[in-house]
């Protein structure tokens, strides 16, 4: 009797550490699921089977690692599991070689991009539905990359391990990502008269 009292407490403890460590992710791993996969009823589906895996191991958690990293790696791979099936391909309108210094030196260029810069209330106020479109005109990965550091405040070091890809894939692919994301509002803005081109 005594080693089941013992083996109940044990489980009952992991679960409270597990929740404690779990509950302040709840909103970002579901925001990333949302702004990710293809169908939005996948969303508990693709949050639960990570989770309880998760759960399951967490005996091999050491305390102190990085936990969010290691659960948001899960719900990743599960994810990239069930946009699979959509069997989805976009095609790309700028080169996939373009570096994150081209990408910053582009935008700048521009004055509808400065104008965005110095005054993003303007155009911001109103568009949710917009970031929300031009989220999902993203590939998978930009998509994915600029998430992780948007949503979930992760380093370039941790999303290139999360991701299981290079350092400089994760600059370069964020570089992307927030270009078509600041052309999009730049069209927005302009489709709205919200932003109106310099005379020159």
């Amino acid at each position: 009797m005594r080693t089941g009292g013992v083996g109940l407490r044990r489980e009952t403890e992991k679960a409270e550490t597990f929740l404690r460590h779990l509950r302040p992710l709840e909103g970002g791993l579901e925001g990333y699921c949302r702004r990710l996969l293809h169908d939005q009823n996948d969303v508990p589906h693709v949050l639960q089977s990570p989770i309880a895996n998760a759960y399951r191991d967490f005996h091999r958690y050491a305390e102190g690692t990085n936990f969010r990293a290691w659960v948001f790696r899960s719900v990743h791979v599960e994810i990239q599991n069930c946009n699979r099936t959509y069997q989805r391909h976009r095609h790309e309108s700028l080169p996939e070689e373009l570096s994150a210094e081209d990408a910053w030196d582009l935008a700048l260029a521009e004055p509808l991009f400065k104008a965005l810069l110095e005054d993003p209330d303007r155009i911001l106020n109103g568009c949710d539905d917009v970031v929300a479109h031009a989220l999902k005109q993203l590939s998978f990965l930009e998509r994915s990359v600029l998430l992780l550091q948007a949503v979930g405040g992760f380093k370039y070091r941790e999303i290139a391990e999360i991701l299981q890809i290079p350092t400089g894939t994760v600059m370069s692919s964020l570089a992307r990502s927030r270009l078509r994301l600041r052309q999009r509002l730049v069209e927005y803005g302009l489709e709205r008269r919200l932003l109106v081109p310099e005379e020159t």
